[in-house]
């Protein structure tokens, strides 16, 4: 079976020729590498045109946006199956080889754990647990599955693809589309790294991309019982509130909550509602810095359970080699 490994890049010249040597590394042998430059004005070009492997293909567009690059490289692709790694992200050695063994259907959306990332050190990961009612639940507020995917791209296209209208977030758009129309299935295993890069957004921005998610979320908040199988009146104003709480207003968060009945939250929901009466600066900081995820992690570390480090070392030797 081959594969098509996409990468779009848009002056990531930094940082390419780490994802570029993860693929390669790849202990499945049989694919293509596309990368779609999104009209870059750094030199990520000349990082590319360096190596010297048939399997590279590489893609020079005007900056089209990156829900756009992303449908270009599923047109232009030679295979149908699709592997991603964005060209600041590295991947494991054995992700495709790993994803390809759970593949079976051509609705089939094959996802991986990931970590995340800075000058080398991992500061947290996301675990998806292998519960659809869960995951349901969790991609109903946040993008939550990423990009780690292997899918067959005619199964994507046939489904309108990604939103060239949107500036950011076209995955999450894309797996809200297609939820019910997939079959996902997750790989327990960290095999995706995503690099963090240092946020500077401004206040502004940050509404800016609280407010997109919170419009890419419409409409599928009126038919919760329906796309996320939430059946209880409780449960969806509690789920109502938490979308409040996360890219809305914190008024409305705690009215939802509250029509919930008290006996129905949890010591986690209490905190997050006495949260709520701090200033939103401080909140945005907590949740862009994804501090509880980062305790767990070190938390785990510290308790000798997570050796995610190690691997990640180990990675880094292999792709540099």
């Amino acid at each position: 079976m081959s594969i098509t490994v996409l990468m779009t890049t848009y002056n990531c010249g930094e940082y390419i020729s780490q994802a570029i040597n993860s693929v390669l590394k790849q202990t499945y042998k049989d694919f293509e590498l596309l990368i779609i430059d999104d009209g870059s004005t750094d030199k990520s070009e000349q990082v590319v045109k360096r190596f010297d492997d048939k399997r590279i293909r590489f893609i020079k567009s005007n900056h089209i946006g990156r829900s756009a690059a992303l449908n270009l490289g599923l047109k232009e692709a030679k295979y149908d199956f699709i592997s991603f790694c964005d060209a600041d992200d590295i991947i494991h050695h054995q992700k495709i080889q790993k994803q390809l063994l759970l593949y079976k259907n051509k609705n089939d959306l094959v996802f991986t754990n990931s970590a995340f990332f800075n000058r080398n050190k991992i500061l947290y990961q996301l675990i998806i647990q292998n519960d659809l009612n869960i995951i349901k639940r969790k991609i109903a507020l946040h993008g939550h599955l990423g990009l780690s995917v292997l899918f067959d791209r005619n199964f994507i296209l046939d489904n309108g693809g990604f939103n060239t209208e949107l500036s950011a977030f076209e995955d999450y758009d894309l797996w809200l589309k297609i939820l019910n129309k997939s079959n996902i299935i997750i790989v327990p295993e960290v095999l995706y790294f995503q690099r963090l890069r240092k946020n500077s957004l401004s206040t502004t921005e940050t509404m800016k991309k609280k407010h997109l998610i919170y419009e890419i979320q419409k409409p599928y908040f009126d038919k919760l019982d329906e796309l996320f199988g939430i059946t209880s009146s409780n449960e969806q104003l509690i789920l109502k509130g938490w979308r409040e709480f996360f890219y809305g207003e914190k008024n409305k968060a705690r009215k939802y909550w509250i029509d919930a009945r008290l006996k129905k939250w949890s010591i986690k929901l209490l905190i997050i509602f006495l949260l709520s009466y701090l200033p939103e600066k401080f909140i945005d900081y907590l949740k862009d810095k994804r501090i509880r995820l980062r305790l767990e992690y070190q938390i785990e570390r510290l308790l000798n359970k997570n050796n995610i480090q190690k691997e990640f070392n180990k990675i880094l030797g292999i792709i540099s080699e």
